[in-house]
């Protein structure tokens, strides 16, 4: 194992941790040696994800909570904290929303707005809050948010999650400000479109619109949760020690290079 990538003696807490993107990104950060703390709502499955990592020989911590129940969040770190000694990465995979939220702007309701807004801007602030108290403690930390193209363009039919997104990039460029004298680091990776469950029962339900969303993409396939899984560790390791108040994309080329051809 390369220096350059190692996480030993960090604790990682990762959000979103019972899905496919946020249990890589934990895989990942374990198997270069982070200890790792998992939260999501799905306890049955962030405990099939805390007895791998403990299989790969790191400790590990399933922590079942509800990211929108803003009152609850300072307990997932104190948590964190007691179980595994401490924390110094955050990553806050969590994201997306019930399909039932997403609509045209002119269909939109408050409370689709609201349920938007909690999972993918209120919950991530105030966990990154909590987390940054700690790491201030600790003389430092990594904090990576993932966001979405929907935040840096318009985004019909989901002005919403759109909307949240792009609170959410601009937050993390403020907390990249405000705690770079803390030695706290504050990323985005802004994922492109990734293979997952939720993504081909809605994103690219039928083969024509799978079709039609790879001619779109240079490189010429849709993205895997490793892509996103290997531009966290970047950021979170010693090879990105020197990078805050970043947007990253990762996303195949998709929006920013047109297809050959």
């Amino acid at each position: 194992m390369s220096d350059l990538f190692s996480l030993q003696g960090k604790i990682a807490l990762v959000t979103g941790a019972s899905k496919e993107m946020g249990r890589e990104v934990a895989y990942t950060l374990a198997r270069h040696g982070a200890d790792l703390a998992l939260t999501a709502r799905n306890a049955q499955q962030l405990e099939e994800g805390a007895a791998h990592i403990k299989s790969m020989g790191r400790k590990a911590v399933a922590i079942s909570a509800d990211l929108t129940k803003i009152k609850e969040i300072p307990s997932i770190v104190t948590r964190t904290v007691d179980a595994l000694g401490g924390l110094d990465i955050l990553v806050n995979v969590a994201g997306g929303g019930d399909y039932s939220n997403y609509g045209w702007a002119l269909r939109m309701t408050e409370q689709m707005w609201d349920n938007m807004f909690d999972v993918n801007l209120k919950g991530p602030m105030f966990l990154c809050q909590a987390a940054a108290k700690i790491m201030k403690e600790r003389g430092g930390g990594s904090i990576v948010n993932i966001s979405s193209g929907a935040g840096s363009g318009a985004s019909p039919r989901m002005s919403n999650y759109g909307a949240a997104k792009a609170g959410l990039d601009n937050l993390s460029d403020t907390l990249a400000a405000e705690w770079a004298q803390f030695h706290i680091r504050v990323n985005v990776v802004i994922s492109g479109l990734v293979d997952t469950a939720n993504a081909r029962t809605s994103t690219f339900a039928t083969p024509e619109r799978e079709a039609h969303l790879l001619k779109q993409m240079p490189l010429g396939r849709i993205g895997l949760p490793r892509d996103i899984a290997a531009a966290v560790l970047y950021l979170v390791s010693p090879a990105g020690e020197w990078v805050t108040g970043i947007k990253l994309p990762i996303n195949g080329g998709a929006g920013r290079l047109r297809p050959f051809g």
